[in-house]
């Protein structure tokens, strides 16, 4: 008899004969940078089922399926999948937890038990999804995978065939808009649905289960980025109407299935609907960073930049005024300047016309300590920019996001 567990958010467990596999547990916690929170608490039993799964299948470095402090549940027995990467990065660092981490190849065929497989595919840069095949059910979990085009939809049709089961994120997962940008957040849920229509139309699963959005921007800074969320509500009304040939399914932490049977999605809406109006936003536990160490950190970033980019000279000279944005940083009241030639340097006041963005002392700290604070800011939404000022974000920190992905900007990289 197969066991279905939802978790919580990108979170389920399924079990049979014995063998458990969980993937992408989130069980609780602040992640990007303080940004994000978990919408509904996972319940005891519910980590009790992550905590002794024998397999456990995250799908990538993204803190809401991959989330470090949460791996202390595991102990040295509990068998790890994840991609093949170029970095290794994860890989090395389950290498220190477990004895048995598994480090799949794209399409490898993984058998957990009899009659039970998993199967990995890399997806873009850092994302993947995989194809679960229990008692001859076929399974895909696309989680956060954004599919952009007709050919990367076909290709997905053409290694996966057809599916009884599919899960896939509903909502926005990205805070880059001002408080004033309401209709661009609109927009982008709308976006996010037709896109989701589009396959689950040409996959034409028997089941759609709508997860990976069940957490909220929980911070001061970013609160007002849930004024255009997709509700479950909403996305199960709006799909099921233009699906009318796949059942839509609804699973609240610590709900059960069999993957079988038609289930009454009403309790599960009924309990996040509740959720939804009991979030409030959180003052930040984040220590305010001085000046002085800003400075410092921007100085380090600078010299790693160059250091591990021998072509950044060629990019500077012809990319040179994108380098450069003013920080109004809001906990310090300062206003810092920056570019690769002369760092951090404080000024008195900055023309809104030039590119600038106004944030928290810790997340410019990350932002510049950390390979992947361009991706946290970016998706963690503390911050407001304006369009010029993206712009010189995306290019300033592009050196150190493709770094942090083992990708260089040097000449022998060309060659």
């Amino acid at each position: 008899m197969i066991e279905f567990n939802f978790i919580n958010h990108s979170s389920f467990s399924i079990k049979i004969d014995g063998t458990r596999l969980t993937v992408d547990p989130w069980i609780e916690g602040s992640v990007f940078n303080n940004s994000w929170k978990l919408l509904t608490k996972t319940p005891l039993d519910s980590i009790d089922i992550v905590k002794n799964s024998d397999y456990i299948w995250f799908s990538h470095e993204h803190p809401d399926h991959f989330n470090p402090p949460n791996i202390k549940l595991f102990g040295n027995n509990t068998k790890f999948i994840f991609q093949k990467t170029k970095d290794k990065r994860v890989i090395n660092f389950l290498n220190k937890i477990s004895n048995n981490v598994i480090e799949a190849s794209s399409n490898q065929l993984i058998k957990l038990a009899n009659n039970f497989f998993i199967q990995v595919f890399p997806f873009q840069d850092i994302d993947s999804f995989c194809l679960i095949t229990v008692n001859g059910k076929k399974i895909l979990n696309l989680n956060d995978c954004d599919i952009k085009s007709e050919n990367e939809l076909n290709e997905i049709k053409n290694k996966v065939g057809d599916v009884d089961i599919l899960f896939g994120q509903f909502s926005y997962a990205i805070g880059k808009s001002n408080k004033s940008e309401k209709k661009i957040r609109i927009s982008l849920s709308k976006n996010i649905l037709d896109n989701l229509n589009n396959v689950i139309s040409s996959l034409k699963p028997n089941f759609f289960v709508p997860f990976a959005s069940f957490c909220y921007f929980s911070h001061l800074e970013n609160f007002y980025l849930n004024d255009s969320i997709n509700k479950i509500d909403h996305t199960i009304n709006y799909l099921s109407q233009k699906n009318p040939n796949t059942k839509f399914l609804t699973f609240y932490p610590g709900d059960k299935w069999d993957l079988i049977s038609k289930k009454d999605n009403m309790l599960a809406i009924t309990k996040y609907l509740n959720d939804y109006k009991k979030i409030i936003p959180e003052e930040s536990s984040s220590k305010i960073i001085d000046y002085e160490t800003l400075i410092q950190t921007a100085d380090a970033f600078i010299k790693k930049t160059k250091k591990n980019n021998n072509m950044f000279f060629l990019y500077n000279f012809f990319k040179h005024k994108d380098y450069d944005i003013t920080f109004d940083i809001r906990d310090l009241n300062i206003y810092l300047k920056f570019n690769y030639r002369n760092g951090l340097i404080k000024v008195n006041n900055f023309n809104k016309d030039h590119p600038y963005c106004e944030l928290s002392s810790d997340s410019l700290f990350q932002l510049f300590n950390s390979g992947y604070g361009y991706d946290a800011l970016m998706i963690g939404g503390r911050f407001e920019s304006n369009n010029s000022g993206l712009k010189s974000l995306e290019m300033i920190f592009k050196f150190q996001t493709k770094n942090y992905q083992n990708h260089f900007y040097n000449f022998n990289n060309i060659i």
